[in-house]
C-alpha cells in the first residue's frame, strides 16, 4: 500500500495487439443480429456423442459449415477492395493459462468447415493451456510494433490496404464465448475487427411455444455482427438462417452419434 490509494502498472505487451483491434474495430459500421436457437436435439445428440463435445465446439463446428455455404461472408476489405478467401480458417477466442497467468489469446483453427464437432472441442480445450500460437511479427511489422499507439495503429490500417499484407492479419471471421462464464440468460454485443463474429451464450431451459403448446426447450442466444462495409443486410440475414438451420438440426453431429 501506499499514500496515493493506488498502484501503476504498465499494460502487458501481450495486451497491445488486442488494443489495436479494439481501435479498428471501433471505426467499423457494424451491424448485429441477436437470435435464439432451439438447441434442444443438438442437447441430445451431444450427449450421445462419441467424444466429449462443447457448445463452443458444436456452434463453431456449424458456424464454419454456414460460412463455407455462402462465400462472401468469409471476405475482408482492403482499402478499395474485397478480399475473399478460400479456406475457412476460423478465429476463436480463448482465456490461456500460462506462467501463472491468464492470457486473452485467437486460436486460429484452419479449414474449420472440415472438422467435426469432437475435434474442434477438443483443439478449444487443449488451447487453454501452454504457450500457445506464436504470434511475433515479421520483417517490416515487427518495426511496425515498436512504433507509439496513434502512429501503430496508423501504420497497420495504411498496410491493410495492400491485400498481400491484409491476407496475413488472419482469419475474417471468428466465435467467441461467454456462456462458460456466467449462468444468467442474455445476448452480449462484441466490439471485434472481424467480418462476422458470433458470440455463444449460456444454454438454458426456457418456456417455448410449439403448435400452440407451451414447453420447456434447450435455448441458446447467439449474438452475430456483420461488418456492414462488407455485408449487406439481405445476404447476412441468408447466412443468419443457415446457421440457424445447422445449429437447430443439429446436422454438424450427425456423424457423432
Amino acid at each position: 500500500m501506499n499514500d496515493r490509494g493506488y498502484e501503476l502498472r504498465r499494460i502487458p505487451r501481450e495486451r497491445r495487439p488486442v488494443l489495436d483491434r479494439l481501435a479498428s474495430a471501433g471505426r467499423r459500421p457494424q451491424i448485429h443480429a441477436l437470435i435464439e436457437l432451439d438447441v434442444s436435439e443438438a442437447a441430445r445428440r451431444i450427449a450421445d456423442a462419441d467424444g466429449l463435445v462443447s457448445w463452443t465446439g458444436f456452434v463453431l463446428a456449424s458456424f464454419a459449415r454456414s460460412v463455407a455455404l455462402h462465400p462472401d461472408v468469409n471476405a475482408r476489405r482492403s482499402g478499395n477492395r474485397i478480399l475473399v478467401f478460400d479456406r475457412v480458417d476460423v478465429g476463436a477466442t480463448v482465456e490461456r493459462h500460462w506462467e501463472g497467468r491468464i492470457v486473452l489469446d485467437v486460436l486460429t483453427i484452419r479449414s474449420a468447415d472440415r472438422r467435426s464437432p469432437v475435434e474442434l472441442s477438443a483443439l478449444l480445450r487443449e488451447s487453454k493451456y501452454g504457450p500457445g500460437e506464436s504470434h511475433e511479427a515479421h520483417g517490416m511489422m515487427r518495426g511496425v510494433l515498436r512504433l507509439p499507439g496513434p502512429l501503430r495503429r496508423a501504420a497497420i490500417r495504411i498496410a491493410g490496404a495492400r491485400p498481400s499484407i491484409a491476407s496475413g492479419f488472419g482469419p475474417a471471421v471468428g466465435v467467441t464465448s461467454i456462456g462458460m462464464f456466467t449462468t444468467s440468460w442474455g445476448w452480449a454485443v462484441p466490439l471485434a475487427p472481424l467480418t462476422v463474429i458470433a458470440t455463444v451464450g449460456a444454454v438454458r431451459e426456457r418456456a417455448i411455444v410449439r403448435d400452440g403448446v407451451v414447453v420447456a426447450r434447450s435455448m441458446l442466444p447467439l449474438t452475430l455482427s456483420f461488418d456492414h462495409a462488407v455485408i449487406d443486410g439481405a445476404p447476412a440475414t441468408r447466412f443468419t438462417e443457415t446457421l440457424r438451420d445447422l445449429v437447430e438440426s443439429a446436422s454438424a453431429l450427425a456423424g457423432d452419434v
